[in-house]
C-alpha cells in the first residue's frame, strides 16, 4: 500500500513539472528584410532555456477558432507579428489553396505544441502589417 501511495505522489509531481515545462523556455528573436523583397521580412525565433533568454525579446502566440496569431519583440526592441488562418468551412474543399491553408494551420499548430530548447522558428511575413499572413517552419539542432 505504501508503494502505491509513493507512486501516486511521484506521478503527481512529474505531471505538475510537465505542465510548467514552457516556463523554462527563453527566446532570442532576430529579424531582417528578405533579400530582393524589402517589403517582406525573415524572422528567426531561437528557442532556448531560461538562461538564454534575451533581455528584450518576447514571443507570443495564440491559437483559437482556426487562427494562429503571432506577436514578437526582437532583441533590438522592434515589434512584429503575423497570422495563419484556416477557413474550417472549406474543410472538404478540393481547391489547392484551401488544402494548403489546412496543412499550414495543422502543421504550425503541431510545431508550436512541441517547442523545446534548440528549436529555431523561421517566420516569413510582411513588414508593417502585423496581421498579415505568414509561413512558419522549424529546425532543431541535435547534438552535444
Amino acid at each position: 500500500m505504501k508503494f502505491t501511495k509513493l507512486m501516486l505522489v511521484i506521478a503527481a509531481f512529474s505531471a505538475a513539472s510537465t505542465a510548467y515545462a514552457d516556463s523554462n523556455l527563453g527566446v532570442s528573436v532576430t529579424e531582417k528584410p528578405r533579400p530582393g523583397v524589402p517589403q517582406a521580412r525573415w524572422t528567426y525565433i531561437n528557442i532556448t532555456d531560461s538562461y538564454g533568454q534575451n533581455r528584450n525579446a518576447k514571443f507570443n502566440y495564440s491559437i483559437s477558432n482556426y487562427n494562429i496569431n503571432f506577436d514578437w519583440v526582437t532583441n533590438d526592441g522592434l515589434t512584429g507579428g503575423c497570422r495563419i488562418y484556416y477557413d474550417v468551412n472549406k474543410d472538404a474543399s478540393t481547391v489547392w489553396d484551401d488544402q494548403v491553408a489546412k496543412r499550414r494551420y495543422d502543421t504550425t499548430k503541431l510545431i508550436l505544441s512541441n517547442l523545446k530548447p534548440g528549436d529555431q522558428l523561421f517566420v516569413q511575413s510582411a513588414f508593417g502589417q502585423n496581421s498579415a499572413p505568414c509561413e512558419v517552419t522549424v529546425s532543431h539542432k541535435i547534438g552535444l
